[in-house]
């Protein structure tokens, strides 16, 4: 699969005046737009609840056709991007105006609850596919959409949306398909209907208990059944892609969104890319937000890239497990903005995908209108990286490993807490990635160290009897492995005492949203913290080859010991980082030699303040148009048999390489926020 530099194609409410020379005309225009800025790839946004679409699926499939054979003409291939599950519902006019104007970007082109008690999908009533809050047995709502969600743990559903994929691709011709939103987006408020309670009935053996106060089953991670529900929920998903792959063309590109797999709150929400991949053969992770972080703005989301890398080792991971390509959605409404999502993408070693998201800036069409386009502002990025595609066809080298723990993330109250297994999973990529050392996050134990010389294990508090088995024969083979945090394996004897359940009150064991719009996670992820270790600051060896410290790495106690254990251990390169001040790096091993990328961390961002005070509602999304680097040396050393070349395609001033020998001075132009340096063999 050959990279893919995406850019969005919105849909908006002047576009459906269709047919209409006009509208021909714009597409044409903005076709070529697209052609010049060296996008690859166009992804459909706007229409975006598509059954709510249903009366005129007709009238936009026609408008897609359109757009794909102008698209076509220039060699970009086409996906379409919308949710399969959510449908947009409202009684007042009230609600109408808040689905109108904070969800702008979806086109909400809805239905009221009582028009839609009425509509069918070629003999079925969509109403009969909905997902049930636990709490009342009532169809779930979800206020920050204005919207009610089907289930894909439905049969019907997961076939009526399997007919109208066939149906949509057959009257477009599109080339790929992001199917979105099979999750639960309110977390533990879904599922009761039918379906979900007979599966959690096949598998545990239990009916689905009412969300009361004094249930042993909410919330206890010792109550197998719950582990079930939290189990079913995630296969669930995995099943309704698996199954819609089985219907598309066997070259047809599916995926779906996905913004972290690895975060405390994927368990509620039951997102994870590897149940996805059973399916989708391009995997898609979401920068929700601002790209680099605004700090300034509450209301807006904002993610430190540290926390963004983490994510993307996940997702990369399973890309690379599967064989095939992953991508990153990011926004940005300036050049400055859309350079840094891409940065961020390429040095994760993915593809970008770049888009305006107007819609949630709260301001009048007119100064809408006045805005740059995708086209305007992805030029520069997408250029560089077609005009040097031998910056971009390497392979992410894999120095060391870290495990992720699907048992600890699903099967202990530690996986789904803020200060729990992600901040410790997330801590270590982040501290070998400063390190100049390229870790590989891995899902099962390597077989040997030829594989991998070095496993990291950082609060894998859950373990089953496979697991320690895999893990034993990686040492016997000769593998290095550091163990911290709390821990099950043998010799690795700790004190910790992990919670293992919420004290459940309905009133604030489910995740809220309000004001309407911004969903607020329930406070006991945030506030339960685990109770502080006794065991001394002290490395053990409790076998050779393993090294345990019982402090959890996100404490700082044994960060200094992984360092050096970690430098001694991982797989040695031709190419090594010896001072990289402010950045972060990524080693990728090509055909002939090697690739460093170096991005900034942090960042001075300001945003555009005229136009962010006269924002009607804000959400999501600032008009980012400044993100400097800061606290980046001017010189780069690294440690390689031959001098660098280097590439830093946002800034024109040159670059200078200084040393002899294995080691090299790279001095950057001012405030370089990317680089790359090309060593050939």
């Amino acid at each position: 699969m050959k990279p893919e530099r995406m850019a969005t194609w919105w849909i908006r409410w002047n576009d459906l005046n269709w047919p209409n020379a006009d509208n021909l005309d714009r597409i044409k225009r903005r076709a070529e737009g697209f052609a010049r800025a060296d996008v690859s790839a166009a992804m459909l946004f706007g229409a975006h609840f598509r059954w709510d679409w249903l009366p005129v699926f007709p009238l936009l499939h026609d408008y897609i056709a359109a757009v794909t054979e102008q698209l076509h003409g220039y060699g970009i291939r086409v996906f379409d991007h919308h949710s399969v599950d959510l449908a947009h519902r409202y009684h007042t006019r009230q609600e109408v105006r808040h689905v109108m104007l904070d969800s702008g970007p979806h086109l909400p082109f809805s239905p009221t609850f009582e028009a839609a008690e009425s509509w069918e999908y070629k003999g079925k009533r969509l109403n009969s596919w909905r997902m049930l809050d636990v709490r009342t047995g009532k169809p779930m709502y979800f206020p920050q959409y204005t919207a009610e969600c089907f289930c894909y743990g439905n049969p019907e559903f997961r076939e009526a949306y399997r007919d109208y994929a066939q149906y949509l691709v057959s009257e477009t011709g599109i080339d790929g398909l992001e199917a979105d939103d099979a999750t639960h987006f309110l977390g533990y408020h879904t599922c009761a209907c039918p379906c979900c309670r007979a599966e959690l009935k096949r598998r545990s053996g239990i009916d689905l208990p009412p969300a009361e106060k004094g249930s042993s089953f909410w919330g206890n991670w010792d109550n197998p059944a719950w582990r079930e529900w939290i189990d079913l929920r995630f296969d669930l998903a995995g099943k309704f892609y698996e199954e819609l792959r089985a219907v598309l063309p066997r070259d047809f590109m599916l995926s779906t969104c996905g913004g972290s797999s690895a975060g405390a709150g994927a368990a509620a929400s039951s997102t994870d890319a590897r149940q996805f991949s059973r399916g989708c053969n391009y995997v898609n992770m979401e920068l929700v937000g601002n790209t680099p972080p605004y700090k300034h703005d509450p209301l807006t989301v904002n993610v430190p890239f540290r926390q963004r890398l983490a994510n993307a080792s996940h997702h990369h991971a399973v890309a690379r497990k599967q064989g095939t390509r992953f991508y990153n959605t990011g926004f940005a409404f300036t050049p400055v903005a859309a350079n840094s999502v891409w940065a961020l993408c390429k040095v994760m070693g993915g593809d970008a995908w770049i888009g305006t998201l107007k819609a949630r800036l709260g301001l009048p069409d007119h100064i809408l209108d006045s805005l740059p386009n995708e086209e305007d502002i992805v030029g520069e990025a997408f250029g560089f990286e077609k005009r040097h595609p031998e910056l971009f066809d390497g392979e992410l080298v894999g120095q060391a490993a870290v495990y992720f723990s699907y048992e600890t993330r699903n099967h202990t109250l530690m996986g789904s807490l803020t200060d729990g297994y992600s901040r410790d999973y997330a801590e270590t990529l982040t501290l070998l990635l400063r390190e100049g050392i390229c870790p590989h996050t891995v899902f099962d134990m390597p077989e040997t160290p030829q594989a991998y010389p070095l496993l990291l294990l950082s609060s894998a508090a859950r373990m089953t009897e496979t697991e320690k088995a895999a893990l034993a024969r990686y040492l016997d083979a000769g593998g290095q492995v550091i163990v911290t945090g709390p821990s099950t394996l043998p010799g690795c004897e700790n004190h910790w005492v992990l919670p293992t359940r919420v004290d459940f009150d309905p009133e604030t064991f489910f995740t809220e949203v309000p004001d309407g719009i911004h969903v607020k996670q329930p406070s006991w992820m945030n506030t339960m913290k685990l109770t502080p270790c006794p065991d001394p600051d002290e490395w053990s060896e409790p076998r050779q080859g393993m090294y345990y410290h019982p402090g959890r790495l996100s404490e700082g106690v044994n960060q200094k010991g992984v360092l050096e254990l970690s430098r001694r251990c991982a797989r040695k390169t031709p190419v090594r980082v010896t001072q990289a001040e402010g950045y972060i790096s990524a080693l990728f091993r090509t055909r002939d030699g090697y690739l460093l990328h170096l991005l900034a961390e942090n960042y001075d961002v300001d945003i555009d303040h005229a136009l962010d005070d006269i924002r009607t509602h804000r959400s999501r999304v600032n008009y980012v148009n400044k993100a400097e680097p800061v606290g980046i040396t001017g010189t780069v050393r690294v440690a390689s048999p031959r001098p660098p070349q280097v590439f830093t395609p946002f800034r024109a001033e040159g670059s200078a390489v200084t040393g002899e020998g294995d080691e090299f001075a790279v001095t950057l132009p001012r405030g370089c926020a990317y680089a790359i340096l090309r060593f050939q063999d």
